[in-house]
């Protein structure tokens, strides 16, 4: 059966952008991994459970465990690259490489080079995963999550103070008018929800749709949307992503 990696900057970058294709995914059959660089033992702890980057970083870590099964995806060993450090992070190249060396994908799935909303180290881990592809003599097809265009530019507007001093993208860059991939992930919302609802630590108020503006979440849950980065991977993603529909219909 096929197989698919997602390689994410943080926990729960996961379940907010591929993870109704995951879940659609496992329950065909597929291999599922996903690997998250960074613990993101930088994040705030709305639960009060952990106290300090390290204890935050561990309990991540077992909130994305908690979210794959969710999702019935298997989460990969984090290389623990530095949490809001990644551009900066010498060993991300070989971090990846290496990841996608391990699980050997027939799908690599990452965010696009907007990072959903300009993030630093989404940025970041969208060019290393980019350059390790175009270095392998036989890579996966690579596949970037992509968003409706101005959906992300609430999160945006509130995460300005860290998106750099010029930010990196201007909020024009964010977002595409149409996908190449349009996945219909409305059987699987109950997983994804579940599998954000996992990351409780990063909620404030404890409910999924907490972290983000109103109405971003809500907006993710009928289709996933995929940018393909070679046009030659066409003719093996799109019969991939065809048998996954029919998958879903039954026939």
């Amino acid at each position: 059966m096929p197989r698919i990696l997602a390689l994410v900057p943080h926990p729960d970058d996961e379940a907010y952008s591929v993870g109704g294709t995951l879940a659609l995914a496992a329950r065909a059959g597929w291999s599922c991994t996903v690997i998250a660089c960074s613990a993101g033992e930088a994040g705030n702890c709305y639960t009060g459970e952990a106290a300090g980057p390290a204890e935050v970083g561990a309990l991540r870590l077992r909130e994305l465990a908690a979210a794959c099964a969710a999702l019935g995806a298997c989460p990969g060993d984090s290389p623990r690259l530095p949490d809001g450090g990644l551009a900066r992070a010498g060993s991300l190249p070989g971090a990846v490489a290496a990841a996608i060396a391990a699980c050997q994908p027939d799908l690599l799935l990452t965010l696009g080079p907007d990072g959903a909303y300009g993030h630093p180290d989404h940025l970041a881990l969208h060019r290393a995963v980019v350059a390790a592809v175009e270095r392998m003599p036989a890579p996966p097809a690579l596949l970037f999550a992509a968003f409706p265009r101005g959906l992300f530019r609430p999160q945006y507007e509130l995460c300005r103070p860290l998106l750099g001093d010029p930010p990196a993208l201007a909020a024009a860059d964010l977002g595409v008018e149409a996908p190449d991939f349009r996945i219909p992930i409305a059987e699987a919302a109950p997983a994804k929800l579940a599998a954000i609802a996992a990351h409780r630590s990063q909620l404030p108020g404890g409910g999924p749709e907490a972290l983000f503006p109103p109405g971003i979440v809500s907006a993710l849950l009928a289709e996933e949307w995929f940018l393909l980065h070679r046009p030659a991977d066409m003719r093996r993603v799109a019969p991939l992503l065809f048998a996954l529909e029919a998958a879903q219909r039954g026939t």
